[in-house]
C-alpha cells in the first residue's frame, strides 16, 4: 500500500491502534505496509538476507510502492547486490520521480561497471531505453570527473540568525547575521550565473527565521543538498579557521558540542509543535527511520565537500565533525552547516568585513559544490 493512501485511511478512521503503529480492521492478515515497515526494521539490523524475502513479498501485494522497492534497493546493496539494488531503486524512481534518495543511490552504486540481471525482464520501452541511456551518459561524465559521489542540481542556502538574533558579534562591532545574509546572497547570484545549480534561499533580509522553518524550506523545494552558513566564535580569541559540522545524536567532540549549543540556543523563540493527546504521528515514524540513514549521507557529503572547499578557502581547515544542530535535523537529504572563520578572532573580523574575502568565501563553497 503507497504510504500516502494508508496515511489518507488512517485520517479516514479505517484503521484502529494497535500499539504504536496500526493494524487493519479489513481483514487482511499483513499488509504491503507492514511488511515494508518489518523489512525496514530488518535492514537496520543487517539481516539483509532476511529482508529481501520481507520486501518482495511486500511489493508483489503492493507493486505501486515506491517506498517498498526502496527499500528492497538498500536490502540488496547490503548484500552487495548492486544489480538487483539498481534494479530495485530505479523502480522507485519510476513510480516516484521526486524520490532523490532512490536517485542518487543510482548513481553512486553505478560509477563503477554492475553486471545486468540475468533474470528474464519484460521488453522495455522505447521511453524507458531513452532514459536508460540518458543515465548512462551522466554516469560515464560522472566517472570521468572526481566529484563528490552524485551532483548537487538543487541547493537550499540558510543565512545563519536574521532580525533580533545577530549571532555572534565580533569585537568591532560586525555581527555574524550580516555577514551570513551577504556570503548567502552572493552564493544564490554566483550560482544563478552558472546555471549549473538551482538554488534557493531561506531568507533574503534581516528578519528571523525559526530553525524548524529552514529546513522545511528544504523539504518543500525537494533540495539535493541544504547548507547553512554561519561564522564560528569562541571566548578564547585565538581559534581561526573553517570547519563543515553534519547532524548526530552525539557530538564528534566537546568543543562541537559547544558550537551546536550556541546555534541552538535560539530554540527557545521557536514556538513547539503541540500533538493532540493519543495522536500517532505515522510520518513522524517513518521519518525517523530514514534520519539516521541521511545523517550518514551527510557525513559523506561533509568529508568529500571540505577537502575541495579548503583547497580554496584562504583559511586554516579545522575539519569535519558533528553534533546534535537543531537546523539539520529534520531535512530529508544530506545537510551540512558551515563555520567560515572565527569572528571572535580580529584578524579573521578583519578579514569578514572586506567584500573582496567574501567573494573569496563563496568561490570555495561553489567549487566545493562542483
Amino acid at each position: 500500500m503507497n504510504r500516502r493512501i494508508f496515511i489518507k485511511l488512517l485520517s479516514q478512521g479505517a484503521f484502529v491502534s494497535c500499539g504504536l503503529l496500526t493494524c487493519p480492521v479489513l481483514g487482511w492478515s499483513e499488509s504491503a505496509f507492514d511488511l515494508a515497515l518489518e523489512g525496514q526494521d530488518l535492514i537496520q539490523r543487517k539481516d539483509f538476507l532476511k529482508a529481501i524475502k520481507v520486501l518482495q513479498e511486500a511489493v508483489r501485494i503492493d507493486p505501486e510502492s515506491d517506498w517498498a522497492f526502496g527499500l528492497l534497493g538498500r536490502a540488496h546493496l547490503g548484500l552487495d547486490q548492486k544489480a538487483e539494488a539498481v534494479a530495485a531503486f530505479r523502480q522507485a524512481v519510476r513510480l516516484n520521480p521526486s524520490d532523490t534518495y532512490s536517485r542518487m543511490m543510482i548513481e553512486i552504486t553505478t560509477q563503477k561497471p554492475i553486471p545486468r540481471l540475468t533474470k528474464k525482464e519484460k521488453p522495455l520501452t522505447d521511453l524507458e531505453k531513452e532514459a536508460i541511456h540518458e543515465e548512462e551518459e551522466i554516469f560515464k561524465k560522472l566517472h570521468a570527473e572526481k566529484g563528490l559521489g552524485y551532483k548537487v542540481k538543487r541547493v537550499v542556502i540558510d543565512a545563519g540568525h536574521g532580525g533580533f538574533d545577530p549571532g555572534a558579534v565580533g569585537q568591532k562591532g560586525l555581527k555574524e547575521k550580516e555577514v551570513t545574509l551577504d556570503l548567502a546572497l552572493k552564493l544564490h547570484e554566483r550560482l544563478a550565473r552558472e546555471g549549473k545549480i538551482k538554488s534557493f534561499l531561506t531568507r533574503t533580509g534581516d528578519y528571523y527565521i525559526p530553525l524548524s522553518a529552514r529546513t522545511v524550506t528544504a523539504n518543500q523545494f525537494q533540495a539535493d543538498l541544504f547548507i547553512s552558513i554561519h561564522i564560528n566564535a569562541n571566548q578564547n580569541r585565538q581559534p581561526t579557521g573553517s570547519e563543515t559540522y553534519f547532524c548526530s545524536e552525539k557530538a564528534s567532540s566537546a568543543e562541537a558540542e559547544k558550537v551546536a549549543a550556541l546555534e541552538n540556543s535560539v530554540l527557545k523563540y521557536d514556538e513547539p509543535y503541540k500533538k493532540k493527546e493519543g495522536y500517532i504521528d505515522i510520518e513522524e515514524i517513518l521519518f525517523k527511520f530514514e534520519q539516521n540513514l541521511n545523517w550518514s549521507e551527510s557525513g559523506e557529503f561533509a568529508k568529500a565537500f571540505q577537502e575541495r572547499f579548503k583547497k580554496r578557502l584562504p583559511l586554516k581547515s579545522r575539519g569535519v565533525h558533528s553534533a546534535n544542530f537543531y537546523v539539520l535535523r529534520r531535512a530529508k537529504m544530506p545537510a551540512i552547516l558551515l563555520e567560515t572563520g572565527f569572528i571572535s578572532n580580529p584578524d579573521d573580523e578583519a578579514m569578514l568585513e572586506q567584500s573582496a574575502f567574501r567573494e573569496k568565501i563563496v568561490d570555495a563553497v561553489a567549487r566545493g559544490l562542483a
